[in-house]
């Protein structure tokens, strides 16, 4: 997928220095590989940790070893959830973090940023299959641990076609903005490595001046954001004019307003830039769809056509005729999913097709608009979350009645009347799910309406 031998930087990293060649990431690759030799198998590693150039190398070199990895989210919430349910045998973790129980250190990886442990207790209990390349997160920050089982086919699938519809090519930089274990995130990493672009790694938020200045400093090319970033910068009154290297803003994690969208493509064709909406699913590596930007003035508010080399249609939901679920064709559809380790050692369940979950409709042109979902998940700065689980934790919490719907762009909660105080509950979601309180709103009702069989009954709360 990559090329270490071409030329050129591939990272900008605050923590290695002014930039990494590919000769050099390369050579950290080649260091982390002969570590990596070293642990028992059959093996499972999770890697915890921040963005950086460590973390990316750290990340290659398990795929070119052929050790599973999975990306988790670096809080101890997210580890506790994942090493319980999957256990892993190795952690990678940031230098800094203490020992973790029952395991030993194998070593630092090249750039010193993390750690390899390997638990003492012996080989994985079950052996992947050896297709498996990575594992990612899908069911947000609630419920149990759910991995998406990927190999490295559909992550070099899905760089080859995202870099397509992009136009990427070397001189391309793209400033890190969303975290790798995040598909989206992870997506820009891959496509832009495998075109010989480079990417700029920054743990600066994207609202913090910090951020810009990288971008200044880098000579930035593109940023990509969810919903949620755009509509924080239109707050701010940012504008890309401020900086003018950005030549493509990408936006995917959830529906952005037409109306805003229809701003950004202003405000980037006016520089001689390019605003791309795409969808996407982290079952399906990352990206599915996009929207060519000579199309969004005019198509705003759809997903627009399959990535090249996918094909998109809808069928007929089963009992509901008059609703149609998207199905994508792909080379970069998972392999299925895991909620045990015996699922490791699955092979390919989905023959690369996906019923994505999503309803949608095609309109004349051959463009595709989403409608709703199958199931019910919202989207909150591009993680999805599960709207059951958010019930359950809140009845569990408290003695209270709760539905939750997805809002567009914020959660919304509904409690039946009772003594519970609205704004305890909704502090503890914004914990839970890691957000700004204005993302979550929480209203109390008299009743919560319910079926003739006392099932909570979402289509009469409207």
């Amino acid at each position: 997928m990559i090329d270490f031998g071409r030329p050129g930087i591939a990272l900008f990293s605050e923590e290695a220095g002014p930039a990494l060649s590919y000769a050099e990431l390369g050579s950290w690759v080649g260091e982390n590989r002969e570590l990596l030799r070293r642990v028992r198998r059959p093996a499972l590693a999770f890697l915890f940790s921040p963005n950086s150039a460590t973390m990316v190398a750290a990340y290659l070199a398990c795929l070119a070893e052929g050790v599973p990895l999975g990306l988790g989210e670096p809080t101890a919430e997210a580890r506790a959830r994942i090493v319980a349910a999957f256990r892993p045998t190795l952690l990678l973790l940031p230098a800094d973090e203490a020992a973790p129980e029952g395991c030993e250190r194998l070593g630092e990886f090249a750039g010193n940023e993390l750690v390899l442990w390997q638990r003492t207790d012996g080989a994985y209990s079950v052996t992947p299959h050896p297709d498996l390349a990575l594992l990612l997160t899908t069911s947000g920050s609630t419920g149990d641990a759910k991995l998406v089982r990927l190999s490295e086919r559909n992550l070099a699938a899905n760089a080859r076609a995202i870099g397509e519809y992009l136009g990427l090519a070397p001189g391309e930089i793209a400033v890190q903005s969303l975290p790798l274990h995040y598909s989206y995130g992870l997506s820009v990493l891959n496509s832009h490595l495998a075109a010989g672009g480079a990417v700029a790694l920054t743990r600066h938020s994207f609202m913090r001046p910090e951020f810009w200045r990288v971008i200044e400093a880098r000579k930035g090319t593109s940023f990509s954001g969810v919903p949620y970033m755009y509509e924080t910068l239109q707050r701010l009154r940012w504008t890309p004019a401020r900086h003018p290297s950005l030549r493509t803003l990408t936006q995917a994690g959830g529906a952005l307003r037409p109306d805003l969208a229809r701003q950004l493509h202003q405000q980037m064709s006016a520089q001689g830039g390019r605003f791309f909406v795409m969808y996407g699913q982290t079952e399906a590596t990352a990206r599915i769809a996009y929207l060519p930007p000579d199309k969004l003035p005019e198509k705003a508010g759809s997903i627009g056509v399959a990535i090249p080399g996918g094909e998109l249609w809808t069928e007929p939901v089963p009992d509901e005729p008059s609703l149609r679920q998207l199905h994508y064709r792909g080379a970069n559809v998972m392999l299925g999913y895991a909620t045990v380790p015996a699922d490791l050692a699955r092979s390919d369940e989905l023959g690369g097709v996906l019923a994505t979950g999503d309803l949608a409709e095609r309109d004349a042109d051959g463009f595709f608009r989403i409608t709703g979902r199958l199931a019910r998940f919202a989207k909150l700065f591009g993680k999805r979350v599960d709207l059951g689980g958010v019930e359950a934790e809140i009845e569990r919490a408290f003695p209270v009645m709760a539905m939750a719907r997805d809002g567009g762009d914020r959660l919304e909660v509904f409690l039946q009347a009772s003594p519970v105080d609205p704004e305890t509950v909704r502090a503890r979601l914004v914990d839970l799910l890691g957000v700004p309180l204005p993302a979550v709103r929480v209203n109390v009702i008299e009743r919560l309406p319910l079926t003739a069989s006392g099932k909570k009954d979402y289509k009469k709360l409207g």
